[in-house]
């Protein structure tokens, strides 16, 4: 979660307008902490244009409030208004607090992280190094540098590298861990990132344990409804068909199906790992048509949400050929084979 609004000259103002601007922002945060992200966009909103108001000199708390802001957002799905605002935050946190600025740091990690999901890696992978050379420096015990670490972790993963992205990932869970954060949605993630690199990696027994471990924190922070607690669900659906155990595989991904379709319809990068992995469950189940379903939905999301389609897609494409021979529609088949090497091909 975000960090608490700049004092001014010390102390922050006793006017009316200024100590509703910080509370506002204070009840979002907390609103967010909970997984309430409608309730913290409101305060946020209601904080953003208070300190709008008050004009230049409180430049760097409304960049604060912004921010916040973005991260409501994104967390509702809305990565691109998200990233909009994001961005403009981050340049007025430049400007007014510098790059050493724990703020502006992160601002810069939270902008990487949507940009990674937006599947724009570049500018993320850049984002990321320059917050990493700082945090390294000033901030070697602070969270902010776990979060740069498991973002890098997460690009060398989603390009295959994962002898690269392991040892991100492993330290950025041992830095969380030394902090005494090891029951924070950080955590979390970082348990996440760890797992997946080491199921992609076939090593299903090292993963399933270190999933578990991310989503009884997710459980217990965000709720059992949370999108993030239906992505490690479906995560370990996969591992349990991986060990033959289809009946709770098949469990694990219809409850994932539900969670993200009543928790974030909205979230297309959340949707697209659920219904692609519970695809997979249904392919081998034998119910083609419900994995058909499934992958051209997916994957028509996917498309929507990002102009060049990345190596997930490539795979959900040929995993769709697979269900479309299954179905004896070899044309469509053949069609989508090419498409997937196409995308992989522009990587």
């Amino acid at each position: 979660m975000r960090l608490v609004i700049l004092a001014v000259g010390g102390v922050l103002a006793v006017a009316a307008q200024p100590r509703k601007a910080f509370d506002d922002n204070e009840h979002g945060v907390a609103a967010a902490s909970r997984g309430d992200y409608k309730e913290a966009e409101r305060l946020y909103s209601e904080s953003v244009a208070l300190w709008r108001e008050l004009g230049p000199k409180y430049e760097a708390h409304l960049a604060i409030s912004e921010a916040n802001l973005a991260d409501a957002l994104c967390a509702q799905g809305r990565r691109e208004e998200g990233a909009k605002l994001e961005n403009e935050a981050l340049a007025t946190l430049r400007r007014t607090l510098g790059i050493r600025n724990i703020n502006t740091l992160n601002t810069m990690n939270s902008l990487a992280g949507i940009d990674i999901m937006l599947g724009e890696t570049g500018p993320a992978e850049q984002f990321l190094r320059e917050a990493l050379a700082v945090e390294r420096e000033l901030y070697p015990n602070d969270v902010q540098l776990t979060r740069s670490l498991i973002g890098l972790a997460t690009i060398r993963l989603r390009g295959g590298k994962y002898d690269e992205g392991l040892p991100l990932a492993e330290e950025g869970l041992r830095n969380v861990q030394k902090a005494g954060a090891d029951d924070t949605l950080d955590a979390a993630l970082a348990y996440t990132t760890v797992a997946e690199i080491h199921r992609c990696a076939k090593r299903p027994e090292r993963a399933l344990p270190l999933y578990r471990k991310a989503r009884a924190i997710y459980e217990r922070k965000l709720g059992p409804g949370s999108v993030r607690v239906a992505v490690v669900l479906t995560q370990e659906g996969l591992i349990l068909l991986g060990e033959g155990k289809v009946a709770l595989a098949d469990k694990a991904v219809t409850r994932s199906l539900d969670l993200v379709e009543n928790g974030c319809p909205g979230c297309a990068a959340e949707r697209f790992v659920v219904e692609t992995n519970a695809a997979l469950v249904r392919l081998q189940q034998g119910r083609y048509s419900e994995a058909d379903r499934l992958l051209s939905g997916a994957i028509s999301l996917e498309e929507q949400a990002h102009t060049h389609p990345g190596a997930d897609v490539a795979s959900a494409l040929n995993t769709l050929a697979l269900v479309r021979e299954k179905e004896r529609l070899y044309e469509d088949a053949d069609r989508l084979h090419k498409r997937a090497a196409a995308i992989l091909a522009y990587q």
